[in-house]
């Protein structure tokens, strides 16, 4: 296939960002790059979904970054992991050698999974503020979404499954490969059961994920992991504080030590972010109010400033949250004068600052719930699925199907017009089409 045909392969098997940002993967392979890094360094703290991918996919990983070098022209690839998998690096070593490819291995420390960060360690450049590694002549992409591409290309298979890892207070911490549109309950069903009267779910990671009560709601294609906590947990009070009172609280208690601003990753890699100067807003109403909250800009809401470093327990990463909201509403943003003043040289103990894994265990209470989530072989058969038409960036896909209609695993059920960026979607099961609601489809077995 030449150029365009495998760009379209992936487009029609509705890959895309599989490490959370959901981004269409063939749009960000329409380019022309000198570096393609293959992001397998788990950045959130728990999670073995990327390690059991890259161990149980090795051939696909290997053979989806032959295919993006074919298609992006990149005369250099890399695969980044955290120092925790460097065994992942000695296993693959001869067939690293023989594509011609590197591994990186980076510290233990949180946020090492993060695209700025990882483009930086491995070719020195710095992704713009607000920009996206393309502008460095880079592309980066979650381990899982390379495997993917292989299997589109080579095998003709659509995203139809999802690698995710289940921990916390649950049984048995397992990493599985479940239909896309599985339920939570069936999830945590399959590592046991909850082992806490009260679960609550963290979806995605337990520093930049959410949290989740209903265990109905389903496993997209972004989704990482299931963590499982105790509802009166620190970390589930935490992410569930209602808006009205983290600002009252912040708005009383925020003496400006500026500990969340030296700790966030962003600032000491030279960004113009400044969550204290963010947390000065509450006190300012108006144009004040507006030029504060521009130091919030290029937060990446990795939330070291709120759960690592401010030791009042305030949240600045809720209050730049609120900030962004606050500058898309009024159109607001830096100019490029301001950035070339205000876009700094990495700071000198930047590397002083990195937040080590045991740490943030430590810090939140998480050190009983630190376990291997190792892979589990499941023939994985849910009588019901629920697929996201909007799991991805871009237009919601639109269904092909009507209720009523039997459908195969893997055929098209959902799509987005060519001239717009999107992701179709694929029934995951065999089954009939029982509802079709705004942003999903149900499909039942045996209906």
């Amino acid at each position: 296939m030449d150029r365009a045909q495998l760009i379209d392969k992936i487009r029609e098997a509705g890959i895309i960002g599989a490490g959370g940002a959901g981004f269409p993967t063939y749009k960000k392979l329409d380019a022309s790059v000198e570096h393609i890094i293959a992001n397998g360094a788990e950045c959130e703290p728990l999670l073995y979904k990327d390690r059991e991918t890259m161990l149980q996919e090795g051939k696909a990983l290997f053979r989806g970054l032959e295919i993006m070098q074919q298609i992006t022209g990149a005369q250099k690839v890399t695969i980044a992991l955290k120092e925790k998998n460097r065994d992942i690096a000695q296993i693959y070593a001869a067939t690293a050698r023989q594509y011609g490819f590197d591994f990186f291995i980076y510290k233990d420390v949180y946020p090492a999974g993060d695209e700025y960060i990882l483009v930086y360690e491995i070719t020195g450049r710095r992704i713009p503020p607000g920009g996206i590694p393309l502008q460095v002549g880079v592309v980066v992409d979650n381990v899982e979404t390379i495997v993917n591409i292989a299997h589109a290309v080579d095998d003709d298979r659509p995203v139809v499954d999802k690698f995710i890892s289940i921990t916390g207070a649950v049984k048995k911490a397992i990493s599985l490969r479940v239909p896309v549109g599985t339920s939570i309950a069936d999830c945590l069903e399959l590592a046991g059961g909850v082992t806490v009267a009260n679960p609550a779910v963290l979806t995605g990671g337990v520093m930049m994920g959410g949290v989740e009560f209903d265990a109905s709601l389903p496993v997209s294609k972004t989704l990482g992991g299931l963590i499982v906590l105790p509802a009166d947990h620190y970390l589930v009070k935490k992410k569930t504080t209602p808006r009205e009172a983290y600002t009252r609280i912040g708005h009383g208690q925020c003496d400006q030590c500026s500990l969340c601003t030296e700790m966030c990753p962003r600032y000491i890699m030279g960004y113009p972010i400044e969550p204290h100067k963010v947390m000065r807003n509450l006190l300012l109403t108006g144009e004040n109010k507006e030029r504060a909250s521009l130091w919030a800009q290029y937060c990446c809401e990795c939330n070291v400033c709120t759960l690592i470093a401010c030791p009042e327990g305030l949240d600045p990463k809720s209050i730049c949250v609120d900030a962004k909201q606050l500058l898309r509403e009024k159109g607001l943003s830096r100019t490029e004068e301001e950035l070339e003043f205000l876009f700094r040289d990495v700071h000198p103990a930047r590397e002083g600052r990195e937040v080590p894994i045991p740490t943030v265990y430590r810090r939140l209470g998480l050190t009983e719930y630190d376990r291997p989530a190792k892979f589990t072989p499941l023939d994985v058969q849910p009588q019901k699925v629920v697929l996201p038409l909007n799991s991805h960036i871009g237009a919601p896909a639109v269904p092909l199907v009507k209720v009523g209609d039997a459908v195969k695993k893997g055929q098209k059920i959902a799509d987005v017009s060519k001239d717009q960026l999107g992701s179709p979607v694929h029934a995951s099961i065999d089954g009939q089409i029982t509802a079709i609601e705004e942003q999903m489809i149900v499909i039942e077995r045996g209906v």
